[in-house]
């Protein structure tokens, strides 16, 4: 029996499970009533997802009440010291006095790792004044409205190497801004811009020496606010974009060699020329501005909305403003000679939505003379309104130097068949000289088609001899 253990291992056992776990073990018996505020926990999960809850909230109007008079409960009783990890998780709302007085209580100054994320509350929440000089502390995560309260001459966050934090307003900005000058280890950063009100324009700042990964999302509730942002981080190794509508970014030339990019920027569906028409700017333009950045990436992914941004600006090129300014027409003369280059790159992803976009893939290859693995992604799934098939087809122009010299492995996903999608495995089998292995995920076929396919993959000339094609199919 498990309870015939000695009380210092059970306290053990105790101490790795779930914080409502190891309370819930107080219904056993007299023995467990307070065994567990005895555990050592290193993580402390307050958590109102892990209550149960019922299938019917009329049954239990009080969930709110029930997790808020757990939360007191535990933490009068656990041992905090111990406690190295908090996580407050909170889907209902609270009122925002109770989650600082529990904070206040849970954040002792010994404490590794703070996770909080709260619905958005009218009023901030404060974060304890022990947090900010605590030199134990290296990860801290904020989805919630938070007021950051820097105190007077203080080193704030003096071990801080991991920050995620979700901004609300112009004042959050400040605040995360105000972070860079102060925090002199940051390594690792996640920005989530979800700004609610209306301002005109918001301008966001990244300023590090230290920074070494960047992720920045930012969701669009009004296109009529403009959304810019500074990234100046020379030793940055990961990037990580997302939005749902062009924003602008500038990056500094002093980036260093960037390990990897993945950008995923633009709506699926946009009409860039209706945005230019009605919002007097050139958002497809920035897609290409931002890559021009990028120049010095080892591993660059693509998204379907961004090699749409990208064609259309490449497609219209020739049509050219006479009301222009200089810079704009600048930008046009770079995108008609395509001065994209990536010397560093070796592995490129590239989604794709319609075959507008397709039609890049060539001058994304001359640009890339290095290139060693390439994936090629139709973007089936996700937002499926809008989409019409299209054909991998057969590139255009000469055959990239990449392909010559350098290319050893391909990707190719949402393959549609013999009917559709056979000329681009014929270009690449036929060019790629050193290409060592090409994988094809395929759509949903029947028996008879992918027989039909396997003969067909079997009957193209390959130029490498070495090169071995796998097909798999997707189901």
């Amino acid at each position: 029996m498990i309870a015939n253990l000695p009380d210092e291992l059970l306290s053990h056992i105790l101490s790795l499970l779930p914080t409502k776990h190891a309370v819930a073990t107080t219904v056993l018996s007299k023995k467990w009533t307070n065994l567990w505020t005895s555990a050592s926990f290193f993580k402390l999960d307050l958590d109102d997802r892990l209550l149960l809850r019922p299938k019917s909230f009329t049954s239990m109007p009080n969930h709110a009440s029930l997790f808020a008079n757990f939360v007191n409960h535990v933490l009068g009783l656990i041992n905090l010291p111990c406690v190295q990890k908090i996580t407050f998780f909170c889907s209902d709302s609270y009122d925002s006095n109770l989650i600082n007085s529990w904070l206040l209580v849970a954040c002792k100054s010994n404490v590794v790792e703070v996770d909080i994320r709260i619905p958005y509350t009218q009023n901030p929440i404060e974060l304890p004044q022990t947090l900010y000089a605590s030199r134990s502390l290296r990860v801290l995560k904020l989805n919630a409205n938070i007021r950051l309260d820097f105190p007077p001459d203080c080193v704030c966050f003096p071990s801080l190497k991991v920050l995620w934090i979700k901004v609300y307003n112009q004042d959050g900005i400040t605040f995360t801004q105000k972070l860079f000058h102060i925090c002199f280890v940051l390594e690792d950063l996640f920005m989530e811009s979800d700004i609610l009100n209306k301002e005109r324009e918001v301008v966001f700042t990244v300023k590090s020496n230290t920074l070494k990964r960047l992720k920045i999302e930012c969701l669009v509730h009004s296109f009529d606010i403009e959304y810019s942002f500074v990234v100046d981080c020379p030793n940055l190794e990961h990037l990580d974009l997302f939005d749902d509508l062009l924003a602008k970014y500038k990056i500094s030339t002093d980036l260093k060699v960037l390990d990897d990019a993945k950008i995923c920027i633009g709506l699926p569906s946009a009409d860039y020329g209706a945005f230019e028409l009605y919002f007097e700017v050139k958002h497809s333009n920035r897609a290409f501005e931002l890559l021009e950045a990028l120049s010095n990436v080892k591993s660059l992914s693509l998204s379907g909305c961004t090699t749409g941004a990208v064609s259309y600006s490449y497609e219209t090129v020739e049509h050219t403003d006479s009301d222009e300014n200089e810079d704009g027409i600048a930008l046009r003369i770079r995108l008609r000679n395509f001065m994209l280059k990536f010397p560093l790159l070796r592995r490129l992803e590239l989604g794709f939505r319609t075959s507008e976009s397709w039609n890049i893939l060539t001058l994304l290859l001359h640009s890339s003379p290095n290139l060693q693995h390439l994936i090629l992604r139709k973007e089936l799934n996700g937002y499926s309104v809008g989409y019409k098939r299209f054909s991998y087809g057969m590139p255009k122009g000469s055959v990239p130097e990449c392909l010559l010299c350098h290319l050893k492995e391909m990707e190719i996903w949402g393959f549609e068949g013999v009917k559709y999608d056979m000329p681009v495995l014929e270009f690449f089998l036929g060019h790629a000289e050193v290409l060592q292995k090409m994988k094809i995920y395929v759509q949903e076929l029947s028996s008879d088609e992918e027989i039909m396919l396997s003969e067909h993959v079997l009957e193209i000339p390959k130029v490498s001899e070495a090169c071995q094609v796998e097909i798999n199919y997707e189901y």
